[in-house]
Parts: C-alpha cells; sequence; structure tokens
C-alpha cells in the first residue's frame, strides 16, 4: 500500500494538469480569482495562452476588485479562460455552476448556442451546457411575457418609445434564437428595417437609448441593432455608444463588444477578446492601450 501511495505521489508531482494546480471553490471564486495569475502549461498553445491570459485580464478590470459587481457574463468569462488555459476539469465546473446559477444566464445559453455547438473546446462542459440550454428553452410562454404600460408606469418612462424598443427587440432576436440563422434569410431583412428604426429614433432624440429613455431592461437594444448592422453604421454610432457609457445609459462590456466586432471586420483585430468564433487575431499591446484611452476603458 506504501509503495501505491509513493507511485500516485510521484505521478501527481510531474503531471503538467497537476502541478502548482489551484482549486477554485465555488463560495469564492471571484476572491480567488482576483488573484489568480495564470503559468502557461506545456499542452496549452501561445494562442491559447494569450487567449486566456486576455480574458483573465478584462474580467478582471470589469470586476474592479469589487466582487460584487460579478455578472454571468463575468463568469463566463472565467470558464473560457479556464478552457483556454486547460485548468482542470473541477476548476471549469466550478466556473460553470457559477454562471449557471446567475441571474440572467438564459440570455447567454441561447445567444451563445451557435457558436459553442460545434466548437471543441467545450466539449469537457457540452453536456451540462446542454442541459441547462434545454432548460432555458423549456420556459414557457407565460413566463416570458411582458407588461410594457406596467414596466412604463413603474418606472416613469414613454410608453410610445418602450414600445417600439420592444417590437425592435423582438425583431432583433427573433432569428437569432435558431440554431442556423444562416437558413433564414429574413433576418437580414428585419436587420435592415431595425437599423432603420434606430436612425430614425436617433434623429428625433439625438442620444443613445438607453436606461434614461427605456429603462435598464432595454438599454442594450440599440447597441444590439448596432452590433449587427455593418461596419458604416458600427463606426457612426461607437462615438454615441460610447457616450452612452460615459452617461451610464449603458455598461461598458457592450461597447467593448461593439469595438472588438467593428476593428474585427474591418482591421482583423480585437482588444477584449470578446467575438469568438470570428477569427479575428489579438491587437498588440500597445494598439490595444490607445484603445482604452480613446474610450476611457482603463
Amino acid at each position: 500500500m506504501q509503495r501505491i501511495t509513493i507511485v500516485l505521489l510521484l505521478i501527481l508531482n510531474f503531471s503538467c494538469y497537476a502541478q502548482n494546480e489551484i482549486q477554485f471553490e465555488y463560495n469564492s471564486l471571484v476572491n480567488q480569482f482576483m488573484s489568480y495569475q495564470p503559468v502557461q502549461k506545456s499542452n496549452v498553445s501561445d494562442l491559447d495562452f494569450n487567449k486566456g491570459i486576455m480574458l483573465v485580464r478584462e474580467t478582471k478590470k470589469a470586476l474592479q476588485d469589487n466582487p460584487n459587481n460579478v455578472t454571468y457574463v463575468d463568469y463566463f468569462n472565467m470558464m473560457s479562460a479556464f478552457l483556454s488555459l486547460k485548468e482542470s476539469q473541477a476548476n471549469i465546473m466550478v466556473a460553470f455552476e457559477k454562471l449557471k446559477n446567475a441571474d440572467g444566464s438564459c440570455e447567454l445559453f441561447l445567444y451563445t448556442e451557435k457558436h459553442i455547438e460545434n466548437n471543441p473546446k467545450y466539449d469537457i462542459i457540452r453536456e451540462a451546457y446542454n442541459k441547462e440550454l434545454l432548460k432555458c428553452k423549456s420556459k414557457t410562454t407565460e413566463e416570458l411575457e411582458f407588461n410594457i404600460l406596467e414596466y412604463c408606469n413603474t418606472n416613469d418612462l414613454d410608453y410610445d418609445l418602450v414600445e417600439k424598443i420592444v417590437l425592435i427587440n423582438d425583431a432583433d432576436k427573433k432569428y437569432r434564437k435558431r440554431k442556423t440563422i444562416r437558413d433564414y434569410p429574413e433576418h437580414k431583412e428585419l436587420d435592415i428595417h431595425n437599423q432603420a428604426l434606430i436612425d430614425s429614433l436617433y434623429a428625433i432624440h439625438r442620444t443613445y437609448i438607453g436606461k434614461n429613455l427605456v429603462g435598464e431592461k432595454f438599454e442594450n437594444v440599440m447597441w444590439s441593432v448596432i452590433q449587427h448592422s455593418n461596419p458604416e453604421m458600427m463606426e457612426r454610432y461607437l462615438p454615441v455608444v460610447h457616450k452612452g457609457v460615459k452617461e451610464k445609459q449603458i455598461k461598458d462590456l457592450p461597447l467593448k463588444m461593439l469595438i472588438d466586432r467593428f476593428y474585427g471586420l474591418k482591421y482583423g483585430y480585437q482588444f477584449f477578446g470578446s467575438q469568438i468564433g470570428f477569427g479575428f487575431k489579438s491587437a498588440d499591446e500597445e494598439t490595444r492601450k490607445k484603445i482604452e484611452i480613446k474610450y476611457d476603458l482603463e
């Protein structure tokens, strides 16, 4: 028995997976992550390591040294970082469980379905992910019903504007909830129509249509239409979204995603690692720093 124990200890000591492995705990994940300093393992490529440390850096920056700032997006980024860095399955599942139990996580499960479906990176969590995705899809219509009038009265909002934004939001998501959006060319017509509606609303209000005008629930709708548009529209509205972030009408994560999408489509590189599956390269440190200064994202 003693010899078996010694052999096991030797295996553990020389294993690249177990060497100096941090054991993340469910109840202290965020605090542990704040001090997490990844070390490149022998089985992790330079590309994956750079993706991992970029996700770690951006997640820490989003948390701003305050664990109370954590959202389901942060848990997803922690999990993605662990996957890129080839952390242990136990650590990856801790991040997944935190994601699964976070408020609003169903939105992310539905949004990431197409990307995760055929990406081998996520094989280690695929069974658990698919179970949670199924739960999110099985929500009844009654659970998803929304009373616009009650929402407007509660938040002192203009009913006509909120109603328009709700319709735009529904149209934006209509085909994106499907597995294969490419099989539904109608979504392009809806996108173009939504872009025209956003243009007309901006011409009236001359500001980002966010928290003050449509409430926190719909603060991302204008951004989402821009995000799903074309580089020309993205470039035109980047200053508007930037100003919206500074005026606290929308959080900074959508701005980062828009910057990554625009620069990725136009120049082939991104800064914050938000555009998974597009094949965009990571910008060099000097260029990233300039962008952070330009958009007040330091």
